[in-house]
């Protein structure tokens, strides 16, 4: 009963600091809030997390293109603008969308989840293949 207590408390925190950050609107047409950001400085990466409600849409969620785009200017528009605040600049920004707020690393089939990874060149994001 402790543990669904404090899950609960904790949920609701964690979506009322998100409400408390402004939305971004994506060329989509979708809004995101931005979750957080985590640096891996020895491996040169800075990993920016998003919250993305319509990805659990099927009548809302973009497309393949759309969504790259989106991912794309996500890195260009803020994650370079991130990346200038960090001591070294990375080799690497990976952007990653997500239906709602999800632990870090932890894979949950439940939720919807996207995710690119940008090499950082001449000062622009360059999409990685994989």
């Amino acid at each position: 009963m402790r543990r669904l207590a404090l899950s609960t408390l904790m949920g609701g925190l964690l979506a009322g600091c998100l409400a408390a950050q402004p939305a971004i609107t994506l060329p989509s047409g979708q809004a995101v809030t931005f979750q957080e950001q985590r640096e891996e400085a020895d491996a040169g990466i800075l990993r920016l997390r998003f919250i993305a409600p319509d990805l659990a849409s099927p009548l809302r969620r973009p497309s393949f293109e759309d969504l790259t785009l989106d991912l794309e200017v996500l890195c260009v528009d803020f994650g370079l603008k991130k990346a200038a605040n960090v001591d070294d600049l990375p080799k690497q920004i990976v952007v990653s969308l997500s239906a709602e707020p999800v632990e870090f690393g932890v894979a949950n089939t439940e939720v919807e989840q996207v995710f690119e990874a940008f090499t950082v060149q001449s000062e622009t994001c360059m999409l990685e293949m994989f």
